[in-house]
C-alpha cells in the first residue's frame, strides 16, 4: 500500500483569505431610530438632540470606510454638512434600489435656513431686541428643522432596511432624563414668555 504524498511539499500553506465583514456596518451605514422617538427627543430637548443625531449618523457612516470623516465637527457645524449627509443617505437608497419619494437637497436646505434663522432670532431675543416676539419666532423654527430631519431619518431607516426604526423605538432611562430636563426647560421658557402681572 502506498502512502499518500502531498502534491508539493514546498508550496506555502493554502488558506482561504477573507476580508473582515462587519454585517451591522454593511447593512446599516446610518443611525436607526423610529421617527416617533426622534420627534419626542428632538422637540423635548429644544433641538439639542440634533447634535447627537448628526454625530451618530456620521460616526456610523465612517465605520468600514477609508474616507476621513470627523463626526464631532460635522455634528457641531451641522449646517455645513446637512446636504452631504442627505446626499449620502440618498446614494445608499439608490444603491439598494429602494424607492423613497423625497428631495434630499430641499430637506437639507430647509434645515439649514431655519437653523440659522432660529439662532439669529435667539441672539436677538437674548439682547432684548424685539423680545418676546423674537423668542417665540425662534422657538417656532424648531418645527421646520425637526420635521426636515425627521424626513431624513425616515430615509436613513429605509436605507438601513428598518423603515419603522424598530430596533431603536423604545425609550431608555437616559432618554427619559433628557425628556424630563427638556420639559422643565420648556416650562421655564413658557413662564419667561408670560407678560408681567
Amino acid at each position: 500500500m502506498q502512502d499518500a504524498v502531498p502534491d508539493n511539499l514546498y508550496a506555502p500553506p493554502a488558506a482561504e483569505i477573507r476580508a473582515p465583514v462587519i454585517p451591522a456596518v454593511a447593512a446599516q451605514p446610518f443611525y436607526v431610530v423610529s421617527t416617533t422617538k426622534f420627534c419626542v427627543l428632538y422637540f423635548a430637548t429644544f433641538g439639542l438632540y440634533g447634535v447627537y443625531w448628526f454625530y451618530v449618523h456620521w460616526q456610523r457612516y465612517r465605520q468600514g470606510r477609508t474616507e476621513t470623516i470627523w463626526p464631532v465637527p460635522r455634528a457641531v457645524f451641522s449646517i455645513f454638512f446637512a446636504h452631504a449627509l442627505a446626499g449620502r443617505i440618498d446614494d445608499q437608497l439608490r444603491l439598494g434600489l429602494r424607492a423613497y419619494r423625497w428631495s434630499p437637497g430641499l430637506l437639507a436646505t430647509i434645515y439649514v435656513v431655519f437653523e440659522i434663522t432660529g439662532n439669529l432670532l435667539s441672539r436677538l431675543d437674548s439682547h432684548a431686541i424685539g423680545s418676546p416676539s423674537t423668542g417665540v419666532l425662534g422657538l417656532m423654527t424648531l418645527l421646520p428643522t425637526g420635521l426636515s430631519l425627521m424626513r431624513m431619518q425616515a430615509a436613513a431607516n429605509l436605507a438601513c432596511n428598518d423603515p419603522a426604526g424598530q430596533q431603536n423605538h423604545r425609550f431608555t432611562w437616559a432618554n427619559g432624563v433628557w425628556i424630563v430636563l427638556g420639559l422643565l426647560l420648556w416650562l421655564l421658557v413658557a413662564i419667561g414668555l408670560m407678560p408681567p402681572a
